[in-house]
């Protein structure tokens, strides 16, 4: 498991990853001192701790700017002020804690992202031979082509799939996704914007269209799935 701790205070950020080390087995930490370090890393993290209070880049906007590139690491937030709280609906928040941390509080909120990385359903892919696992938080979309698919990731890959869209919609029921045309389906989790009849997903510029008879659908299943998985405390 990959953590990030991102806080300009040098000192808190030796101390929480004391006590995150003591308490986790096989993971891996790495510290930055402002959000502009965390956006320009191309690593990928399963938590995220970040300080909302920070100089140049404060942590809201460098969750924001994450969440634009497509990032979807369960994100911890570190602040001394509760009215942060309402602001990290827009940025899908997994947990606040306060500052000075709390033990009791730190480890209960890393036991909760550990299971909730652990549920993560994958995604395998066969392309030339070689098979893959793709988690499907990281999916972005998956588009329809002659007989097969093309599945695209945060990180940028592209996955060739021999499985039709109709195998997929079929497979992925229930895990948060969406078929918006028939050469689309796309993750709710990565819906950054849903305009006219088009919808934008993180990290990419270009918009996907949505058919007109999925339209109204497809914008109650995003707002269910938004209800649903807003696990701010």
């Amino acid at each position: 498991m990959k953590i990030a701790i991102c806080d300009d205070e040098k000192q808190l950020r030796s101390i929480l990853r004391q006590k995150i080390a003591a308490n986790s087995g096989d993971i891996k930490i790495t510290e930055f001192s402002d959000g502009s370090e965390l956006i320009s890393s191309k690593e990928r993290f399963d938590i995220i701790f970040l300080d909302i209070e920070m100089p140049k880049l404060d942590g809201m906007e460098t969750a924001a700017k994450l969440r634009e590139k497509g990032v979807s690491s369960l994100m911890i937030f570190l602040t001394s002020h509760e009215e942060f709280v309402r602001d990290a609906f827009k940025v899908k928040a997994f947990r606040f804690l306060p500052k000075p941390v709390n033990d009791k509080e730190l480890y209960e909120a890393l036991n909760e992202a550990e299971n909730e990385l652990s549920a993560d359903d994958k995604l395998i892919i066969e392309q030339r031979g070689r098979i893959y696992e793709v988690l499907s938080s990281d999916v972005l979309y998956i588009e329809a082509y002659g007989d097969g698919t093309y599945i695209y990731d945060n990180a940028g890959n592209v996955y060739d799939s021999k499985k039709q869209l109709n195998q997929w919609e079929e497979e992925l029921s229930g895990q948060g996704f969406f078929k918006i045309h028939r050469s689309y389906m796309v993750s709710l989790g990565q819906v950054a914007k849903i305009e006219g009849t088009t919808v934008t997903l993180a990290g990419l510029q270009k918009p996907l269209s949505v058919s007109r008879r999925n339209l109204s659908a497809f914008k109650e299943a995003y707002l269910d799935h938004v209800r649903k998985n807003a696990r701010v405390i």
